[in-house]
């Protein structure tokens, strides 16, 4: 600030054909601009304890007004004095005198440092507002999914009871021992996961063979599953009991009294940045209109939703009649493995 007033007063001189005194210019005006750099702060902190927000303003802007013109009193009495000392800084002009000659300057001044000091004021609390709102939305976001998981796991436990009871309604005794064991194992295995939205691929792959050999025994020689995945994707990312429903779905539908045997597969590959998901069943041909009501359900409703939580438009879910008969559930989403995305939504 000082140099912008040494160069206008140069400029000014200049222009006039004026003598421009360097030394004398810089006594006139540097004293002053360090009296401001030194009040600065005194002035940041007078906006920060009296701020001019709505509804308070009318309160503080006469205190303001008032501030404004103290320091004024200072800066023209430091003027003074100097102008006593050193007459060739400038013209000795009474105190009142200079105070109404820079009354202006030294209110413009005061109001431009507490503007300043409003502007970095609100600034930090808009950075502070997202960074609240971030966190709340981070929280809400998994509550729901959490929410979506505590209510996917009593569906799918409480289905895979359902084909325990059928063979115990059937006088399979063996069987339903054989179901009853694995549906034990099966249910340790969910329970002692702690919670993650996203799990490795080969979780997700051991939970769905768990579940599938529980239905083979409820269906004896009528059901074949094949798994088919390339051991490099293992390490993917997946939400936690995404493939489950899909399977579900596909053996329930799938399995017709017309045929000797009913085959699901569940393939997953990898198509450059999205892991792609596909559940198979070898049924009757698809209904549309019966595979509309059946992603309606629990199982197919809650990975939709828990899919646009997790990936917004980033993903797809299809089912469609396959080739040949069935139905084909496909499911892509973006394909990563880095723990830093598992742990941004725990």
């Amino acid at each position: 600030m000082g140099a912008f007033f040494i160069s206008q007063r140069y400029l000014f001189a200049v222009s006039v054909g004026a003598r421009f005194d360097l030394v004398s210019s810089a006594i006139a005006n540097f004293p002053s601009v360090w009296l401001w750099a030194a009040i600065t702060p005194l002035i940041m902190e007078l906006s920060h304890r009296f701020p001019l927000h709505r509804g308070v303003w009318r309160k503080y802007l006469p205190l303001h007004f008032l501030l404004s013109l103290g320091f004024g009193v200072a800066d023209v009495s430091l003027d003074r004095l100097i102008a006593w000392w050193i007459p060739s800084a400038g013209p000795r002009l009474s105190l009142l005198a200079r105070f109404w000659n820079k009354s202006f300057i030294n209110v413009f001044s005061y109001g431009a440092v507490a503007a300043v000091a409003h502007a970095l004021q609100y600034s930090r609390q808009l950075a502070e507002r997202k960074a609240r709102t971030a966190d709340l939305e981070k929280e809400l976001l998994s509550a729901r999914l959490a929410a979506l998981q505590m209510q996917l796991q009593p569906h799918f436990l409480f289905n895979a009871l359902n084909s325990v009871a059928s063979l115990i309604r059937a006088q399979q005794g063996p069987q339903a021992v054989r179901a009853l064991t694995g549906l034990a194992d099966l249910l340790r295995f969910v329970l002692k996961r702690d919670g993650r939205q996203l799990v490795p691929l080969r979780e997700e792959m051991e939970l769905v063979d768990r579940y599938l050999r529980i239905e083979q025994i409820r269906f004896e020689n009528r059901l074949e599953a094949k798994l088919h995945v390339d051991p490099g994707l293992l390490d993917a990312l997946v939400p936690s009991l995404i493939l489950q429903p899909l399977v579900e779905n596909a053996v329930h539908h799938g399995i017709d009294s017309t045929q000797p045997v009913g085959r699901v597969e569940v393939t997953v590959a990898r198509d450059a940045d999205m892991l792609c998901m596909c559940v198979r069943n070898s049924g009757p041909v698809l209904d549309l209109a019966s595979a509309g009501r059946a992603a309606d359900g629990v199982g197919l409703s809650n990975t939709r939703v828990r899919l646009r939580h997790l990936y917004g438009e980033r993903y797809r879910l299809e089912l469609r009649a396959a080739q040949g008969g069935g139905a084909l559930a496909e499911l892509a989403i973006p394909y990563h493995t880095e723990i830093a995305n598992q742990e941004a939504l725990r």
